[in-house]
């Protein structure tokens, strides 16, 4: 089976610090472009070796060897976790035994991939819990679709076990947790997706810093530059995301909506709920202006400028679809600041979903803490 190749097809990306990973050097970006090529047939022997040899030229080039280095180490670990029988589960998880089991750590540098963990909590009857996890490879980067190695999709191999704590120091984010089998890993997805769990959250809890200035990483001002095929990757990334989409709206009472995306991008997602819902009239808004020409012919109504002045009314929209409070997209305080400026564009009995291909920043906290602001605000 082939793919295509993304990684020489778009001039879009241009820095590969963060979300996107690529070579600067033209040598050891053909190199990667075959190592690719082998992850997208599942040759990971091979895929390994010219990965070895790749980081042996590297030497004299020290942001492209770290960048080999932590997509090999990003590969054992997708090698070592992957949970390949997923048709053994067990019947309960045990929770009192679990949290015997001697613990274990998972520590990550600020500027490698801190913003990959996340935490998972839930309630059963009357007691909460709160797993952590670790995002593996995505399958999309395995298969050359896009080049962000990993993408919103949590699988149960992801799981790591019991939270028991955490600790910041000047170079790492340490958690320590009581380890989970695979079998119980997969036990507890199941029962999520069932819907046997109750007040369900996932949480990234620590964000990605520049190693030198060690400030979060962010998109430029003026938004991102894109051409057709950072179009296309941009489409593959989410492909999920649209399904779920579909299927929540579906659960609506009306089918005739005001759909508002604040950071549209190129409009794929609003044409696809468009497309599901044809009575909806779909807004989009996008900092980019070539993001908005892209949009034009896919979106009933564009705007252009910064979410934080929104171009629709206040209470106007059924829903609001916010897909960029992320990680590497904007800061923490950048997002808590755009939600309390998207929120009274919901109607009334409206929906505001927050996801997004990278780690969301925000968590119900957020929402908690903005509803009491609200109410505080109305009583004066």
């Amino acid at each position: 089976m082939s793919y295509q190749i993304v990684s020489p097809l778009t001039e879009a990306i241009t820095s590969y610090n963060g979300i996107f990973k690529g070579m600067y050097d033209d040598n050891l970006r053909e190199q990667f472009v075959r190592i690719r090529q082998d992850l997208a047939e599942a040759q990971f022997t091979e895929a390994n070796i010219l990965m070895e040899n790749a980081l042996s030229e590297a030497q004299e080039h020290p942001t492209d060897y770290s960048t080999l280095e932590l997509i090999k180490s990003e590969l054992d670990r997708y090698i070592a976790f992957q949970i390949t029988n997923t048709d053994k589960t067990v019947r309960d998880v045990k929770w009192n035994e679990v949290n015997t089991r001697k613990l274990e750590k998972l520590s990550e540098k600020h500027w490698a991939l801190p913003q990959s963990i996340f935490f998972l909590t839930f309630k059963i009857g009357p007691h909460n819990y709160r797993l952590i996890g670790r995002k593996l490879l995505s399958d999309l980067w395995i298969k050359n679709k896009i080049p962000e190695i990993h993408c919103s999709l949590i699988t149960a191999s992801m799981l790591l076990g019991m939270f028991s704590d955490q600790r910041i120091t000047e170079k790492f984010v340490n958690v320590y947790y009581h380890p989970l089998t695979n079998e119980e890993k997969l036990k507890i997805i199941m029962d999520i997706t069932d819907n046997k769990t109750r007040n369900v959250e996932l949480v990234y809890p620590f964000s990605l810093l520049n190693e030198k200035t060690r400030t979060e990483l962010f998109s430029p001002s003026e938004g991102w530059v894109v051409d057709n095929a950072f179009d296309e990757m941009l489409g593959c990334g989410e492909e999920k995301i649209r399904e779920y989409t579909v299927k929540f709206l579906k659960t609506l009472d009306s089918q005739k909506l005001v759909l508002f995306d604040p950071a549209c991008s190129t409009g794929i997602f609003l044409s696809t709920l468009k497309k599901a819902f044809p009575e909806s009239l779909t807004i989009g808004q996008d900092l980019s202006k070539q993001m908005i020409e892209f949009a034009r012919n896919r979106v009933d109504e564009v705007h252009w400028g910064n979410a934080m002045e929104p171009k629709i009314s206040a209470g106007s929209a059924d829903v609001v679809f916010v897909r960029f409070l992320n990680s590497e997209v904007v800061t923490s305080t950048e997002a808590e600041h755009l939600l309390e400026c998207l929120v009274p564009t919901v109607k009334k009995g409206g929906h505001m979903v927050i996801f997004g291909h990278t780690p969301v920043l925000l968590s119900a906290a957020n929402f908690s803490l903005i509803a009491i602001i609200h109410m505080i605000v109305a009583l004066k």
